[in-house]
């Protein structure tokens, strides 16, 4: 069994690690994945030996709430408080008196137990984990803060009181976590709404009455009803009315689309004008954005190598900042003999350091790409497409460079072949074969009874000695035991946007070739037509992946891009595959990527994968080089020149995390 559950609480990739590792544990769990980002885990495990509420007690034992509801957040109160506390504080240093230093200590103390439980909580089950994060050293540093100031009030040592310290190393934490949720949950809103559609109600029409129900108890021939704002919950036809709908989410298209009576709606458009009431022909496990919600899971557990290094560094960098904060006390205390200043020193470094951007750095700039993608209509299937770099980029020519919807403008016959070439076509859903079927039709074919048919990719349809297929001169053609009794022509014409995507390609140096099964006359013009330089003619599937292996061979980085089917083979194959698809398509192409929006997509993810790099480098060279040079000074190598008390170092801290999350979101 499989469950998909939202889990609240995360806030890092340790945090995600924690819960990996405690369900690993379990016996009967075979595999776990789980996204920090989106706040969810993904459980695959044997009922025989484990239940669900089994797995749930696991992940709350952690201290994460698996939500069953709507979850009340007070996080702007704890911050109204920490800050008001913070703002008594400084008031209370300028205005001296005998009992400032006692108000400080009960306004210290009060943060540190609300704005400091969550931190707390989050620290003590990540060292149950046996994995470190960002709160076990924020926990550490505000307490041993705190601890000193209070030994230094009853003068148990002769030092003052570091209650601001603790105070505003909570409140600039906790702000700087705040803002960055809030940015992250910005950025993810919109996979966030499609998830959310699991728990939709949904109004459907009883003997005139409205009732409400959940996705999973409409069924199909249900109607429902839909009006202004919402959201359609499963793919319908729409039966009575009118609607204006956004498509922006499924195929990348921001204009409006008016829908009238007999349109199809998919599930996960929004409507924006109008009313209707409109069929269920798809119940919601079968819809297009429950593909598509299973599409975005499979992806988002998935990680690229890059991603996979820089958990690890997160992982062990902890442990390693936790001996480091001992070994810079120890070297102050011995070389000056002055305990605050040592103390100071250590709780800077301590939580001066960020793991959690080691750890965000790279997710985050990932589930960016992906998103952006959906949105224009690009679903990537492997998020390690956005790693991959190519120097040829392979290309089928019928519905790809095509239109994919050829016409008939000839046929030449020898003899009775109307009723015979349509009911061959009615067996393959071949392009050529859905031409030569509405051409037939028009003409007022009528169907045969035809036995012991079959279809052979790239060669034909085959039925009782007939075959309509390729002949032997390439042609497509209708004919029995051999002797062709019909000839067809076809014209297709090239997509809008094609001269556009292959002088992009051009600039960015990688070499187009042309790769069809069709015959070389119609293969070259298309050529030509695009300038395309160097193509090949009449390659099946076995053909083009020759090809492929060819050019593999010699060192090059290929990519295919085909219609999905035909072109099975060569897809796999290559080192990054895309497929034409459309919304019916989505769960069956075993690709990296399928180009719902057509051949522009494909554009739009190169684009987009060069953005994603960049980020990613960008955000680990920030990660790297604050730390690098933050904990340094955090720990007094160019003072009194230049050094951070601890409070600023938390600031600091938060900013860096924050600083990571702007950057994957701009533009």
């Amino acid at each position: 069994m499989k469950v998909s559950l939202k889990v609240s609480g995360m806030t890092c990739a340790n945090c995600a690690r924690a819960i990996e590792l405690t369900l690993k544990k379990l016996h009967g769990v075979s595999d776990v994945k789980v996204s920090f980002e989106l706040g969810r885990v993904w459980v695959e495990f044997n009922e025989e030996f484990l239940s669900l509420e089994s797995i749930k007690e696991a992940i709350e034992s952690l201290g994460y709430t698996v939500e069953r509801e709507e979850v009340k957040h007070y996080e702007p109160y704890i911050l109204a408080l920490c800050w008001l506390s913070g703002a008594v504080v400084m008031l209370s240093m300028f205005w001296h008196n005998p009992w400032s230093v006692y108000l400080q200590a009960l306004l210290a103390t009060l943060v540190q137990l609300v704005g400091g439980f969550k931190l707390y909580r989050s620290a003590y089950y990540s060292l149950k984990a046996r994995t470190g994060n960002m709160d076990l050293l924020v926990a550490l540093g505000s307490t041993s803060a705190l601890l000193y100031s209070y030994l230094a009030l009853f003068k148990l040592i002769p030092e003052e009181p570091l209650f601001e310290t603790s105070l505003f190393l909570i409140t600039f934490v906790r702000t700087g976590k705040f803002l960055e949720e809030k940015a992250k949950r910005k950025a993810t809103e919109s996979l966030r709404r499609m998830f959310g559609l699991q728990s939709l109600r949904v109004k459907v029409l009883k003997e005139g009455k409205e009732e409400e129900k959940g996705v999973y108890e409409v069924f199909i021939g249900d109607k429902i009803v839909l009006r202004t704002g919402d959201m359609v919950p499963l793919d319908c036809r729409l039966v009575e009315g009118k609607v204006v709908v956004d498509e922006s989410m499924l195929t990348g298209e921001s204009l409006p689309v008016l829908k009238k009576e007999g349109d199809l709606l998919l599930s996960g458009s929004v409507v924006l004008n109008g009313y209707g009431v409109a069929r269920v022909e798809k119940s919601f496990a079968k819809s297009y954005v429950s593909l598509l919600i299973k599409l975005v899971e499979s992806a988002l557990v998935k990680k690229p190598k890059v991603q996979r290094l820089a958990d690890r560094v997160s992982h062990y960098f902890v442990q390693f900042v936790i001996a480091l904060s001992f070994l810079v006390f120890l070297l102050w205390f011995f070389k000056t003999g002055d305990i605050q200043k040592a103390i100071t020193f250590s709780l800077a470094v301590m939580v001066i350091s960020c793991p959690c951007a080691f750890g965000i750095a790279v997710p985050l700039a990932i589930m960016v790409g992906l998103i952006r993608a959906y949105q224009r209509g690009v679903l990537v299937k492997n998020p390690e497409a956005f790693e991959k770099k190519v120097d040829i980029l392979l290309m089928d020519k019928t519905g790809t460079l095509t239109e994919g919807k050829p016409k008939v403008k000839e046929v030449r016959s020898y003899g009775d072949y109307l009723d015979l070439a349509y009911s061959l076509s009615l067996k393959s859903n071949h392009p050529y074969s859905v031409a030569i079927r509405e051409y037939c039709q028009s003409l007022g074919a009528k169907q045969l009874s035809l036995k012991d048919c079959r279809e052979e990719v790239g060669v034909g349809v085959f039925c009782e000695g007939y075959m309509l297929g390729k002949g032997k001169n390439g042609q497509t053609v209708l004919a029995q035991d051999g002797k062709v009794l019909a000839e067809f022509y076809f014209e297709e014409s090239i997509k809008e946007s094609a001269k556009e995507v292959l002088e992009y390609f051009k600039r960015m140096g990688i070499e187009v070739i042309l790769v069809s099964g069709d015959e070389e006359e119609r293969v070259k013009r298309v050529a030509q037509q695009l300038n395309i330089e160097k193509w090949f003619a009449k390659r099946d599937p076995q053909g083009k992946l020759e090809i492929l292996e060819e050019l593999q061979a010699k060192g090059y980085r290929v990519a295919m891009v085909g219609d999905g089917t035909n072109d099975a083979p060569v897809l796999a194959k290559a080192d990054l595959s895309f497929a034409m698809g459309s919304g019916t398509d989505v769960a069956k192409f075993s690709t990296d990527v399928i180009l719902n929006s057509g051949l522009a997509g494909l554009k739009e993810f190169f684009e987009l994968s060069q953005w994603v790099r960049r980020r990613i480098k960008q955000n680990l060279l920030w990660a790297f080089g604050y730390n690098i040079l933050a904990i340094p000074i955090a720990g007094g190598v160019f003072y009194p020149h230049l050094f951070i008390k601890p409070e600023f170092a938390g600031l600091l801290m938060a900013l860096s995390s924050l600083s990571v999350v702007i950057n994957s979101l701009r533009r």
